[in-house]
């Protein structure tokens, strides 16, 4: 079963060290970007080896404080790393926050304990899951097939339930499909599917894009991996 939020151990260090020098930082993180080969070397020194050892030597503020002590690295930055690390374990939501789906579908999805992106996501997987799911509810498998997308897109951190829904609407049903994108030519048919259904999704650039995108690469990668090994 793929989870809904990636594995963090699925991730290494070196990964997460490309990942920081790729991006174009928040002027709250712009520091993540000083030092960053000395630094990275000092964590993998200490035992570190992937995002899941860094997020649980980080976890709380006493260990954070120790791991600072231990190697040197100061408090701030590492709260930052934190920070960067944890933006890419996806948040769940409620299923009603997607448009479009009807609000009876929801309900009846509650009733079946399927009130979250999580809950689906993760319990509906399969033709067989969503064949056993449409009988349970009355809800037509395709629709399933629609909410799975959306659930799967939202994994992607930055991507919410409107966005998703503007994704999918531009032909994008899946992670890997959105990983592929091109950002230059895929934020025009955003605008362009917001301008034509009325969707509040808010600001974003093209820079947003690419971010979503390099996400979506991670959430791939981590899906992979998870599937060698089953």
């Amino acid at each position: 079963m793929i989870s809904y939020t990636l594995d963090p151990d699925q991730i290494t260090l070196d990964r997460f060290l490309q990942m920081i020098r790729d991006r174009k930082m928040l002027p709250s993180r712009v520091e993540l970007h000083q030092e960053m080969d000395s630094r990275f070397a000092i964590l993998l020194k200490s035992g570190l080896s992937s995002l899941g050892d860094l997020l649980r030597s980080l976890g709380s503020s006493s260990k954070l404080q120790y791991f600072s002590a231990r190697t040197g690295l100061n408090k701030d930055y590492l709260v930052l790393l934190k920070r960067e690390a944890g933006s890419y374990l996806a948040r769940p939501f409620l299923l009603s926050a997607f448009p479009g789906i009807p609000f009876e579908y929801t309900e009846i999805l509650k009733s079946k304990r399927l009130v979250s992106t999580r809950d689906f996501f993760e319990t509906v997987q399969s033709g067989e899951q969503e064949a056993k799911v449409s009988r349970e509810t009355g809800i037509p498998v395709a629709r399933l097939k629609e909410l799975h997308a959306l659930c799967d897109l939202s994994r992607i951190t930055g991507v919410g339930g409107v966005f998703a829904r503007v994704v999918y609407e531009a032909g994008i049903r899946s992670s890997p499909e959105f990983a592929r994108t091109e950002a230059a030519i895929h934020y025009k048919l955003y605008l362009a599917v917001i301008e034509k259904y009325g969707y509040a999704a808010g600001h974003f650039s093209e820079e947003d894009i690419r971010y979503c995108i390099e996400y979506a690469k991670v959430v791939t990668e981590a899906d992979s991996k998870i599937e060698e090994q089953d």
